[in-house]
């Protein structure tokens, strides 16, 4: 019966009009770095079974990253087509105003149970949260010296999720990905997404420190990446995910504070290019 259960979930998971989810989006105007960061209650298990298109995981539905131009984050009700993805992906290369693009996305009949946050190269950012979002759905923008950045986020805890996630962002230390990590920690020590715990399945076999989320990743992209023709098939300087099905007994349940340990690491071991999952697989050049 509880394994019945579970597969029901991840079901209504995979077909519902609601995904909740927070994430940071950020660039350094100085280098041309650009890096997304998320989290969410939605299983592993449910990217693969979306349709029309499936996703390989949490980044592959919702990241579009564009090397040296700009970065954003297509989230809430997730457009499984990657319609919307792509004209984000095409209108930042083409240098449109992230406000512009907002404006361009109203074509979309399912607007308003979409969130999108948009930066770009020239520090402009432009948010949209839909009115079918639940309460505590949210974007906020702001910048620190040569970084600049938005966190975004819907079903949350809370509003201050979000408040707390770029207070956070702003008072950090180090890299760009350093401030991002520091807000991805914020918005999960504040409640992050409020539809999971430490006793919500998938429950991977390991410790778990206050959890709000079963999915969680950072990738981060230099100028002069490769970027293929879809919104974040690129190969990028690095990508760290966790998911609810790779977690090991020494990390945490918490997918966040396991990104923090294997951020951590790659730092230690000299911050080199790298990938947790494969460079290659689900291909979308013309949605």
């Amino acid at each position: 019966m509880k394994r019945a259960l579970l597969a029901l979930c991840m079901v209504l998971a995979t077909h519902s009009s609601a995904w909740a989810t927070w994430s940071v989006i950020a660039i350094d105007k100085e280098t041309g770095q650009v890096i997304v960061a998320s989290a969410t209650c939605v299983a592993q298990a449910g990217f693969p079974r979306r349709q029309p298109l499936p996703a390989r995981d949490l980044m592959d539905l919702q990241a579009v990253i564009v090397p040296g131009v700009g970065v954003a984050a297509c989230q809430a009700g997730a457009d499984n087509t990657h319609q919307n993805q792509m004209t984000v992906f095409e209108e930042l290369r083409k240098g449109t105003d992230p406000a512009k693009i907002i404006e361009i996305l109203h074509t979309d009949p399912d607007i308003e149970r979409r969130q999108f946050g948009i930066l770009d190269m020239q520090g402009r950012s432009a948010g949209h949260n839909g009115k079918n979002n639940s309460t505590a759905s949210l974007f906020v923008p702001g910048r620190v010296g040569n970084y600049y950045y938005q966190v975004q986020g819907n079903t949350l805890f809370s509003d201050q999720v979000m408040y707390e996630a770029a207070l956070a962002f702003t008072r950090a230390r180090g890299t760009l990905a350093d401030h991002v990590m520091a807000a991805m920690e914020a918005a999960d020590a504040r409640g992050g997404d409020k539809r999971c715990n430490c006793e919500t399945e998938p429950r991977p076999n390991a410790p778990c420190d206050g959890k709000t989320a079963h999915v969680a990743y950072i990738v981060m992209a230099n100028k002069g990446d490769v970027t293929e023709k879809s919104h974040n098939q690129g190969k990028y300087y690095a990508y760290i995910r966790v998911t609810d099905e790779d977690i090991k007994p020494a990390e945490n349940a918490n997918p966040v504070k396991t990104l923090r340990m294997r951020y951590d690491a790659w730092k230690k071991a000299g911050s080199k290019p790298f990938s947790t999952v494969p460079t290659v697989g689900l291909t979308r050049t013309n949605q």
